[in-house]
C-alpha cells in the first residue's frame, strides 16, 4: 500500500503533513515550484506505511469550446450554446498536473484533501482524472475535516470516505453552463457595443450568469434613491415632565400624510388636552445572543462592522483557517452538533491574553451557555469558530480572528437581561406610548460590542394617572431617502435570491467593480456606472428583466444544480434545459438589441454609430446581426 495525498493548496498540504507525520517528513520538490513534495510513514490499520503529501492550486482543468469556436469571429456567438466543450489541463498548472501524475504512478490509494465543500468535491474529481489517466487501478479516497487539528486530521486519514460524484457533476455542469452563456453573450455585447460606442472600443463587455443579476441590484436602489421624491408627514408629539424624569410618547398612528386630516386629530385633543395612563407594565426582557457564524454573516459583519471587502474578508479568513486558527471558513451551518466539546474551545481561549479573563469566566465561574440553535445545516462543516489561541497576529488578519472569536464566545455566553418598562396613555381617542429599559445583565455584549443594548429611563405612573402633558405640539417631518448599498446590504439580498453561493459572492461583487460596472465610494457604498445602468435598463426595456437582470433564472439554476446533488437529475437533463432558457433570451436580445443600443446611449451621452457594417455570419439564426470588429473590420 502506497498512499498519495492532495490538498487544495499548498499551505494547506504541509499543515496536514506535518500532523500526520508529527514532523519527521522529508521534503522534495516536483516539477511545480509553488507545490512541494512530503513524504513520510503512517500507521493504517497497526500497520506503517508509505505516504506522499502534494497539493494543487485549485482548478487542475478547465473547460474551453474547440478551436473551431474558438476566436471571437470564428462562428456566430449563438452557437456557442451547442457548440461541442472540451476538459483539458489548464495551461497555467501543467506543472501542477505532471507533479501529481509523477507521484500517482507508484502509488496504489489516492486520498483527497481538498476543502470539503462542492468546489472541493470539484477540484477533487479532476484530481482522480488526471491521476488515474497514468494509474488506471488507484483506488480513490476522500478525507474528510472540517479544522487543521490534530485530532481531526488523523480522524479523516482513518475514516476516508467515497468521492461525492454527484457533487462532482453538479459542479460539471455548473461550469459548463457559465462557459456557454457567458460566452455566448459576452461576445454579443462586446462585438456589438464596441463597434457602435467609441467610449467601448477597447472594453470588454462580459455577461456573467450571477454577475448580472448582482448588478441588477446595485442599478435598482440607485433608481430608487434617484426617483425618490421627499414628502412631508405631520404627526403629534407628546412630552411629559415629572420630578423624577422625562417621558417622550410616539403616537400609534406614527405620521400622516394628509395635514387637514392631521390637525383635525389634534384639534380634537387640545379640546380636552389631559392624558390618561391606561397601561403600565414592567416585565422582564431579554436580548439573544447571536447565532453561530455562518460565512455569508461573516463577510457581513466584517464588511459593516470592520470595513473591509468581502474578497479580502474570504482571503484573510482561508488565510486563517490554513493557519490552524479557526474552522473552515465556507460553511451554512449555523447549529453546532451537540457532541462537540464547545467548552473545551473556550478553555483553550484562556490562553488568549486579550479574551483571557472572559474566557476564564465561562469557563470557571459557570457562565458556559449552549449556542443557540439556528435553521441551517449543511451536514458538512460546523460554524466558523476558533480552534487556537493565535497570539501573533497583526493588522487585519488579528481583526478577522478576533471578530470570530469575540462571535464565537458571545454564541457561548448567555443573552442579555433587562427590566422593560411601557406606559401607555389615552388623549381623548389618541392612543401614545412610551418605554424604558433598565439592563441588570449584559452578559455577551462585554464580549460581543457589535450589538448594542442601551438603557432609557421613564417616570413611575400608575395605571389611572392623568396628567397635563408638558409638550402637546402638532410637528411636521420630511421623509428621507433609502441609502445606496452597502457590501452588507448586497450580500444579505444576494443569499435572499439565491445568486451565488456563501463561497462566491465576494467573487461576484469583485467581478462588477473590475469590469466598471459598479465602483465603491471612499465611505463604502456601491453604486453603478453608466455603463451598468444602460446594460441593466437596456435588458429591461426588452422585457428581460425576469431573466437577466434579476436573479430568478440563476435562482432556478441553482435549484437544478442541487438537484442534481440530491440524485434528482442528471447533469445531461441540466445542461440541456439550462441551455435552452438561456438561448431564448439570447435571441431574443439579438432580435431587440437596437433598445440596447438606445438605453447605452442615453446613459453614455452618445449616439450609437449606425453606419457601422454588421456581419452576418453564414449560420445565421432569424436574421440576427453582429457588428464588425472597429479595429479590424473582421
Amino acid at each position: 500500500m502506497r498512499i498519495l495525498c492532495v490538498a487544495e493548496k499548498p499551505s494547506q498540504a504541509k499543515a496536514v503533513a506535518q500532523i500526520l507525520s508529527q514532523g519527521s517528513l522529508r521534503t522534495r520538490d516536483g516539477t511545480s515550484r509553488y507545490n512541494k513534495n512530503y513524504d513520510f510513514q503512517y500507521r493504517i490499520s497497526g500497520t506503517f506505511v508509505p505516504v506522499t503529501m502534494t497539493s494543487v492550486i485549485g482548478h487542475l482543468t478547465e473547460l474551453d469550446f474547440p478551436a473551431s469556436c474558438r476566436s471571437w469571429h470564428s462562428c456566430n456567438p449563438v452557437a456557442l450554446f451547442t457548440s461541442p466543450v472540451v476538459r483539458a489541463v489548464g495551461e497555467k498548472v501543467k506543472d501542477v498536473a505532471k507533479n501529481i501524475t509523477n507521484e500517482a504512478r507508484a502509488a496504489t490509494h489516492l486520498y483527497i484533501w481538498t476543502d470539503c465543500d462542492r468546489e472541493g468535491e470539484g477540484i477533487g474529481g479532476e484530481i482522480t482524472s488526471v491521476s488515474r489517466s497514468v494509474n488506471p487501478r488507484l483506488v480513490v479516497r476522500r478525507a474528510h475535516f472540517s479544522s487543521v487539528l490534530a485530532q481531526e486530521i488523523h480522524n479523516a486519514m482513518q475514516n476516508p470516505r467515497d468521492l461525492d460524484m454527484r457533487q462532482v457533476a453538479a459542479v460539471e455542469a455548473r461550469t459548463e453552463l457559465d462557459l456557454r452563456i457567458g460566452s455566448a453573450l459576452t461576445r454579443f455585447q462586446t462585438l456589438r457595443l464596441s463597434s457602435r460606442f467609441t467610449s467601448l472600443n477597447d472594453k470588454l463587455i462580459s455577461y456573467g450568469p450571477c454577475q448580472f443579476p448582482t448588478l441588477g441590484f446595485v442599478v435598482d436602489q440607485f433608481l430608487r434613491v434617484e426617483s425618490f421624491v421627499p414628502e412631508t408627514f405631520w404627526y403629534i408629539y407628546l412630552e411629559h415632565t415629572k420630578d423624577d424624569g422625562r417621558a417622550v410618547f410616539t403616537w400609534k398612528r406614527s405620521k400622516i400624510f394628509d395635514q387637514e386630516a392631521c390637525f383635525a386629530l389634534y384639534a380634537k385633543c387640545m379640546a380636552a388636552p389631559v392624558a390618561r395612563v391606561t397601561s403600565m407594565r414592567s416585565r422582564p426582557k431579554e436580548k439573544w445572543k447571536p447565532l453561530p457564524l455562518t460565512t455569508v454573516d461573516l463577510q457581513k459583519c466584517c464588511s459593516r462592522y470592520l470595513r473591509l471587502a468581502p474578497d479580502l474578508i474570504m482571503s484573510i479568513a482561508e488565510g486563517l483557517y490554513n493557519q490552524g486558527f479557526i474552522s473552515y471558513p465556507r460553511t451554512e451551518t449555523d447549529q453546532f452538533d451537540p457532541n462537540m466539546d464547545l467548552k473545551g474551545i473556550v478553555a483553550k481561549l484562556v490562553q488568549y491574553a486579550p479574551f483571557s479573563a472572559y474566557a476564564s469566566s465561562l469557563v470557571n465561574e459557570d457562565g458556559f451557555k449552549w449556542p443557540r440553535k439556528g435553521k441551517n445545516n449543511d451536514k458538512a462543516h460546523p460554524p466558523i469558530h476558533p480552534v487556537a489561541p493565535a497570539n501573533n497576529l497583526s493588522g487585519n488578519p488579528l481583526r478577522v480572528y478576533e471578530f470570530v472569536t469575540r462571535r464565537f464566545l458571545a454564541c457561548c455566553s448567555d443573552n442579555a437581561k433587562g427590566q422593560a418598562t411601557e406606559i401607555e396613555v389615552l388623549v381623548t381617542d389618541e392612543q401614545f406610548s412610551a418605554s424604558g429599559l433598565m439592563i441588570l445583565k449584559r452578559n455577551y455584549l462585554d464580549i460581543y460590542p457589535f450589538d448594542r443594548w442601551s438603557e432609557s429611563s421613564v417616570p413611575v405612573y400608575r395605571q389611572g394617572d392623568s396628567f397635563e402633558p408638558s409638550v402637546f405640539e402638532m410637528r411636521s417631518g420630511v421623509t428621507t431617502a433609502p441609502k445606496l448599498l452597502t457590501d452588507f446590504d448586497l450580500i444579505d439580498i444576494m443569499d435572499k435570491n439565491g445568486i451565488g453561493t456563501d463561497a462566491t459572492h465576494a467573487d461576484h461583487i469583485k467581478k462588477i467593480i473590475e469590469r466598471e460596472y459598479i465602483f465603491r465610494s471612499p465611505d463604502k457604498f456601491l453604486a453603478p456606472s453608466t455603463l451598468g445602468i444602460g446594460l441593466i435598463e437596456g435588458y429591461d426595456s426588452m422585457g428581460l428583466e425576469l431573466s437577466l437582470s434579476k436573479p430568478h433564472l440563476r435562482c432556478e439554476m441553482e435549484r437544478e444544480l442541487k438537484r442534481i446533488c440530491d440524485g434528482a437529475k442528471t447533469k445531461e437533463d441540466v445542461v440541456r434545459e439550462s441551455v435552452n432558457l438561456y438561448k431564448a433570451v439570447y435571441m431574443k436580445s439579438v432580435d431587440e438589441v437596437v433598445k440596447l443600443e438606445e438605453s447605452l446611449g442615453r446613459c453614455l451621452q452618445q449616439e450609437p454609430d449606425s453606419s457601422v457594417a454588421v456581419w452576418v455570419p453564414s449560420n445565421g439564426s432569424g436574421g440576427s446581426e453582429v457588428c464588425k470588429c472597429s479595429k479590424c473590420s473582421e
